[in-house]
């Protein structure tokens, strides 16, 4: 790889490999030496990170030659603090050996969370239900929903929430329990399975008779009308006692799923026998789905209305509609290549060229929204996911989003254009969902970038009185009992 005759889309390509960990040792070293050979290319590497970092809107902490800064992107509003943003990256280059700037992009990739952690709809919503099913009361509880501190109620089925710290619960209804913030609930009664990540442990749940605290770990709980509870440990370990209790039962014992046969006595909450059906079953995770940023929000299921108005959001809702699906005709999508790209009105065109950088022309593709680059074969066995962004905020105003998705597959397609999405409905929507099927869905000054792997897209935003969708096509050769709550 030549530095003089490399080009813009190849040094983007280099880029993107050195920040999401992909980089090869020729590769790095060849990164090395082109940081070396411009300061350009150094202030250009700054941007590309500084960029990628803004999509978290989390803080990071970069230390380099004793330097140090926390850096929240989520509060740098005006320009002033965005320049100083910058600012301390250049501090951060020239305090830092070029194998250092290579080293830090590897560990940002790592230490990025998958999902940011800020409040839903920028409310008091400390979570979000992911998923529902058989739910006799669907009009009290739907797909998408925020969960604020309080008390909640499921009367039947069963549905999946996710709490803003990453903390997966799984509820089997009828259901009652108690909010008290991210790391403490109460359940009153009914069943609930818990996923704790890592950075919850600690996690609490009480009930009437007892106390459990995550250590690390999937546990599942039931209680019974009378208030009596009973746990399984499905991975990993809890801290649990009862409330009151005979045998010493009263006092915290450390409970690990590949120890058990050491404990002594048994206590009597514990139930060694796992019944998904007796219990509430596992949270699911969508395997296809690898990594969420920025200000995307995953959701298990399609919910039930998207016409314009109907499902408002501050962040960008993703979801399946139809998994391991045959194309029973050939499908036309706007984009397949790699690439960034700008989706731009024509008599938008003339302000762009005015505003827009060099690089930043040189960096993105202009083109209309229309824009086919190809058609997914029929016959072909696809996963069909739709991105759905449509603020909550008041009309007449521009508001915006970004936030990236890493897939398992590789993504086949991308539809982006108001009249595809509207014609490709039937085929791979969701048969549930009903659909803005009018002029409410545009394309108008979107940045839409897909990785040269083909494996993740960075999607950029603003809507003001519209809709913005984009359906991605992934390629399927993965179980879909994996992909759905189970029955």
């Amino acid at each position: 790889m030549n530095k003089q005759l490399i080009g813009q889309g190849e040094w983007e390509e280099l880029l993107d490999k050195a920040i999401s960990g992909r980089l090869t040792e020729y590769e790095a070293k060849e990164l090395n030496t082109l940081l070396k050979s411009e300061q350009s290319r150094i202030d250009d590497y700054i941007r590309f990170v500084d960029m990628h970092g803004s999509l978290y809107q989390e803080p990071l902490l970069a230390v380099a030659g004793g330097a140090d800064k926390m850096i929240d992107f989520g509060t740098i509003k005006s320009v002033e603090a965005r320049k100083e943003t910058v600012q301390f990256w250049k501090r951060f280059a020239a305090a830092a050996s070029v194998a250092a700037l290579v080293a830090f992009s590897l560990n940002l990739w790592q230490v990025l969370p998958e999902s940011n952690s800020e409040g839903f709809e920028r409310t008091d919503y400390i979570g979000i239900m992911t998923g529902l099913k058989n739910g006799g009361d669907n009009e009290r509880h739907f797909v998408g929903q925020g969960l604020q501190r309080g008390p909640f109620r499921l009367e039947s089925g069963k549905a999946q929430v996710r709490l803003d710290n990453g903390v997966e619960l799984s509820i089997r209804g009828p259901v009652e329990f108690d909010i008290f913030g991210l790391d403490h609930i109460a359940v009153v009664t009914g069943r609930m399975t818990a996923n704790v990540p890592p950075q919850a442990i600690g996690f609490r749940i009480d009930t009437p008779d007892m106390e459990v605290v995550d250590l690390g770990t999937e546990f599942a709980l039931k209680v019974d009308s009378s208030g009596k509870s009973r746990l399984h440990v499905l991975e990993g370990e809890v801290e649990a006692r009862l409330k009151k209790g005979l045998n010493n039962e009263n006092y915290p014992l450390i409970i690990a799923k590949d120890r058990l046969e050491e404990l002594d006595r048994s206590p009597s909450y514990l139930e060694k026998v796992y019944d998904p059906v007796s219990f509430a079953p596992s949270p699911v995770r969508d395997e296809l789905i690898l990594a969420t940023g920025g200000m995307v929000h995953s959701l298990q299921d399609a919910p039930r209305d998207l016409r314009h108005g109907r499902f408002k959001h501050d962040y960008i809702m993703l979801f399946p509609e139809r998994l391991d699906y045959e194309l029973s005709e050939s499908l036309p999508v706007n984009l397949t290549e790699p690439g960034t790209y700008r989706f731009i009105s024509k008599s938008a065109i003339e302000d762009y060229l005015k505003t827009a950088t060099d690089k930043q022309k040189d960096r993105e593709k202009l083109v209309e929204s229309s824009l086919v680059q190809g058609e997914i074969p029929a016959s072909t066995k696809v996963n069909s996911y739709l991105v759905h962004f449509d603020a909550s905020e008041k009309r007449g105003k521009i508001h915006k989003a970004r936030g990236r998705i890493r897939f398992s597959k590789r993504i086949l397609g991308v539809i982006l254009h108001g009249p595809n999405l509207n014609d490709s409905d039937a085929l791979v929507g969701n048969p549930s969902t009903v659909y803005e099927n009018n002029t409410g869905r545009r394309t108008e000054n979107d940045l839409v970038r897909l990785s040269s792997d083909r494996h993740q897209v960075f999607l950029d935003f603003e809507v003001n009185g519209f809709i913005d969708q984009a359906r991605i096509i992934v390629e399927a050769d993965i179980d879909p009992s994996e992909l759905a709550l189970n029955d």
